[in-house]
């Protein structure tokens, strides 16, 4: 590839689109300096406020958090997109690439993972989890295309668009806005009731180890019209764990497991 087809911000070469957000485009590019691969998330021009307010708390929330279980943000600005078309402002954020790509992904395509090899990445998930509550940040949209695999396999937590301070805007800590995935949403969160972060955070964690073990959910949606939801809040686990077993082995889910969940 000639210099002049080539594309430019600041100091990083951009190459493909590897993905697409709400507010974004994702490219892969190369940081000219080290040589190292990186990601690009180069943002639309047309953000409304609201819009933009979330990609500061992400930006905001990101600068402070230093931790080998949450993707690293490298670099955020405005800079002239440089390409062979022609030349533009652009606001991007630099983060460190996942080469493996999410767990979603790694799940649908490998098939569920053992008890053993679920443990090992729910551990260090929540290792990250644990420190962005240390440093007074909660993620608000936990789930399982958000956990990310470098190329050491190693788990990242990622995009804190959602994210705010675990003491909430007016220093309470009990936080009312309705944000994340519905799959994931805690009960109070789903019935638009009060809540605190940290606990909301947990409960999506918990949805993700499940998920990783069975290649599924464990319920569409934490609400008493779900029938898988229900069983649980009715106190019918046994009835809730063979249902999840109809279509696998006998025992596939260990006591251990059943216990945890």
């Amino acid at each position: 590839m000639n210099a002049q087809s080539q594309k430019f911000i600041g100091k990083y070469q951009v190459l493909r689109t590897v993905g697409f957000g709400g507010t974004c485009k994702v490219k892969l590019g190369i940081d000219t300096s080290t040589g190292k691969n990186v990601a690009i998330k180069i943002m639309k021009p047309d953000l409304d406020n609201e819009t933009l307010n979330y990609v500061m708390a992400e930006v905001e929330a990101m600068s402070k958090l230093q931790h080998p279980n949450i993707l690293r943000q490298l670099e955020y600005g405005t800079a002239t997109y440089n390409k062979p078309s022609g030349s533009k402002q652009v606001s991007y954020i630099v983060l460190e690439l996942a080469e493996i790509g999410d767990m979603f992904e790694v799940i649908a395509n490998s098939g569920a993972f053992s008890e053993p090899l679920a443990r090992y990445y729910f551990k260090r998930f929540l290792e990250g989890l644990r420190y962005c509550h240390s440093q007074g940040v909660i993620h608000r949209d936990i789930k399982i295309e958000n956990a990310l695999l470098d190329a050491a396999y190693e788990i990242k937590i990622n995009d804190f668009g959602f994210a705010a301070p675990s003491t909430a805007r007016d220093g309470t800590g009990v936080h009312k806005t309705k944000l994340g995935t519905e799959v994931n949403m805690s009960p109070e969160l789903l019935a638009r009731q009060a809540y605190y972060g940290p606990a909301v955070d947990s409960f999506a964690a918990a949805i993700i180890c499940f998920t990783m073990i069975s290649q599924h959910p464990p319920f569409l949606k934490a609400a008493p019209t779900d029938y898988y939801y229900k069983l649980i809040d009715k106190n019918h686990s046994k009835m809730f764990w063979d249902k999840h077993e109809q279509n696998k082995r006998p025992g596939y889910y260990s006591e251990e497991f059943k216990h945890f969940f």
